[in-house]
């Protein structure tokens, strides 16, 4: 697939199942936009350029004041329509999201904000995810795009040579309250009853992290499987304000609140079929600060840092992440960041206690 100068390509897995005879579930891909006239068409053109053709493209826009909704107006195809809203903002996208769930017919959902790409392979090869009755979400890597279109590198946040890995629920869960790995969202395919149990997509409190509230209930709400896919599934744009320290600083602190709100708001039952107890609310609060400690050394601002690798240590939790917390305070003293090393270090030994080569640190 070309768009705007960029070339996203898809490697083939030979092990990939036979589901020609199979039934093609629709898929619904909503697009949330504002403001995106410059890159809209190439969002549109790259669903249109799937080999898989069961599928619906809803974009929702947030009042862009752009020429978005008249780039998407020449689309006739019906299976693109777009839905204009009053201007929300980013703090209000699972309104965006919600709207175009509600508007929708398909089996599968996924997300293409109108900034992102697709390989043209992407549904024809994560749908067969779906083949199997327990997975209910699935993801795989994906490949960074700058403003302009260029590669600017690869995402995966699970580092494994496999053509794919399932995770249960529960583990899912947990995960998830340590670190966001289903991120791009632009990777991420949901099956539409599952939404529905939960009250369609949530946000709660984050202007950041917009989509792992919904991670965090749908984990919790069932009782199957993730299936990660070990190809790269999305192109995500990243733009400057983006990258900013600031930002990385901000979505760190939102982190921890939004896992907080969700555990609060979840009832008995569902924590106890993820298993949340004191000893995993600590690991999650160490995670927390151990990000905030690291984020802070890479900003080289030693004073800030300080403090949150000294909350991660007085968490208690796992001893990995106690000795990054040791690794961190030394660091913030030294004002070298040895943080970098030790988490290389465990990915060498992980990796050689499962018996292959070290490569990639794991997430």
């Amino acid at each position: 697939m070309r768009a705007g100068g960029l070339t996203c390509t898809l490697w083939q897995d030979s092990d990939q199942p036979d589901s020609e005879n199979m039934p093609r579930p629709l898929v619904t891909i909503i697009s949330p936009t504002c403001n995106q006239e410059r890159y809209v068409a190439a969002c549109a053109e790259c669903a249109l350029a799937q080999s898989y053709s069961s599928w619906e493209q809803i974009f929702v826009d947030d009042g862009s004041s752009d020429r978005t909704l008249d780039v998407l107006a020449a689309y006739r195809d019906p299976r693109i329509r777009v839905i204009p809203l009053p201007h929300a903002g980013l703090g209000e996208l699972a309104r965006s999201y919600n709207t175009a769930l509600a508007a929708s017919t398909g089996s599968l959902v996924a997300i293409l904000e109108g900034d992102d790409l697709w390989p043209s392979d992407k549904l024809e090869i994560q749908t067969t995810a779906f083949e199997a009755p327990e997975v209910f979400l699935s993801w795989g890597r994906a490949e960074l795009i700058d403003e302009a279109g260029a590669p600017a590198g690869e995402l995966a946040m699970m580092h494994t040579r496999a053509a794919r890995v399932r995770l249960s629920a529960r583990e899912a869960f947990h995960r998830l309250t340590r670190a966001n790995f289903l991120t791009p969202t632009v990777t991420v395919m949901i099956r539409r009853q599952v939404l529905e149990d939960i009250g369609g997509f949530q946000q709660t409190g984050s202007s950041l992290l917009v989509d792992m509230p919904t991670w965090l209930w749908a984990t919790a709400s069932q009782s199957g499987e993730l299936e990660f896919i070990n190809h790269r599934l999305g192109c995500y744009r990243v733009h400057g304000a983006q990258t900013s320290q600031q930002r990385r600083s901000e979505r760190t602190r939102e982190h921890a609140q939004v896992v907080r709100r969700v555990v609060a708001g979840l009832d008995e039952h569902a924590l106890a079929r993820v298993g949340w107890n004191e000893s995993a609310r600590r690991r999650a609060e160490s995670r927390a600060h151990l990000a905030e400690g690291e984020t802070a050394l890479e900003a080289r601002d030693y004073d800030l840092a300080r403090p949150a690798f000294r909350a991660a240590l007085k968490e208690r939790a796992a001893f990995g992440d106690a000795v990054l917390a040791l690794a961190g305070l030394l660091s913030s003293v030294v004002r070298i960041n040895l943080v970098r090393a030790a988490l290389t270090a465990r990915a060498w030994v992980h990796r050689l206690r499962q018996g292959r080569a070290p490569e990639a640190s794991e997430s």
